[in-house]
């Protein structure tokens, strides 16, 4: 990362195209690992370097007709119905055309990666298994190195936050509308310069870096600030250092707390 060069102007990718797949899919639950797509949607936007070509956009969006009804919780959040969804085909009958538009990208980029995938991959294997975590761009985690210390890095605290709404249409939790906001923010954070990468391939390694994690989300303080606890609480540090699990289920959890601890390069 470069802190000065201009962006647009300048930039070593002038003249350099690549399509970034923005995506989101609309589920029936808040679960991956047994959530099904009731709505996805796919927008492929060129660039020259990091300047959208506006007329160039291919979109394919879709409501699906999941294995399961659609519980009234998840209704409650994208107003995705049942009876929206008769007749609808299945993710499935419809793996041909995504097929098409996923072969087109050289990037992808949804809000949330881990959970889209996690539920794509499952559904479409052949397709999203082939996809490397090199072409990965998770607007989320982006939003979260360049803000840490804002409340919520949720796409709409964020769509409110920045404006990221203020040439879209549509509704919020909806598949289409979510994946141009995704494309809102990464554009919002690219042309403010909150970061001035060299290529795209920078920026995903940029995302993809380590966060600091303030906040425990699981066990027994959950909702503790980690700071606290690594002071309060050592012996529980070191414990956890020691779990297997704790570098790929949590590896931003697992560096923050070597950091903490001043214990770099192995367990405890």
């Amino acid at each position: 990362m470069k802190n000065q060069p201009d962006l647009f102007s300048e930039s070593r990718l002038y003249g350099k195209e690549s399509s970034i797949l923005f995506l989101d899919t609309e589920t029936t639950g808040i679960d991956p690992e047994t959530a099904n797509i009731c709505e996805v949607a796919f927008l492929l936007s060129k660039y020259d370097g990091f300047t959208r070509k506006p007329d160039e956009d291919e979109r394919l969006q879709e409501m699906v007709l999941p294995p399961e009804p659609v519980p009234p919780e998840a209704s409650a959040i994208h107003h995705i119905t049942n009876s929206m969804l008769e007749g609808k085909p299945s993710i499935e009958d419809i793996s041909g055309k995504i097929n098409k538009i996923v072969d087109r990208a050289d990037y992808i980029c949804a809000h949330n990666m881990p959970f889209d995938f996690t539920i794509l991959k499952r559904q479409l294997p052949e397709i999203f298994n082939k996809i490397e975590d090199r072409m990965k761009l998770a607007s989320l985690r982006l939003s979260r190195h360049v803000w840490p210390s804002i409340p919520s890095h949720s796409l709409q605290a964020l769509r409110y936050r920045f404006n990221l709404d203020a040439d879209l249409e549509g509704d919020a939790h909806r598949a289409m509308f979510d994946s141009e906001l995704a494309r809102s923010l990464v554009e919002y954070i690219l042309h403010k310069k909150f970061v001035t990468p060299d290529s795209w391939d920078d920026l995903i390694t940029y995302t993809q870096s380590t966060l600091e994690v303030l906040i425990f989300n699981f066990g027994k303080y959950r909702g503790k600030l980690v700071e606290d606890i690594a002071a309060q609480d050592r012996d529980y540090i070191k414990w956890l250092l020691r779990q297997s699990w704790m570098p790929s289920d949590y590896p931003d959890l697992y560096h923050t707390l070597l950091n903490k601890t001043s214990v770099k390069g192995k367990r405890t």
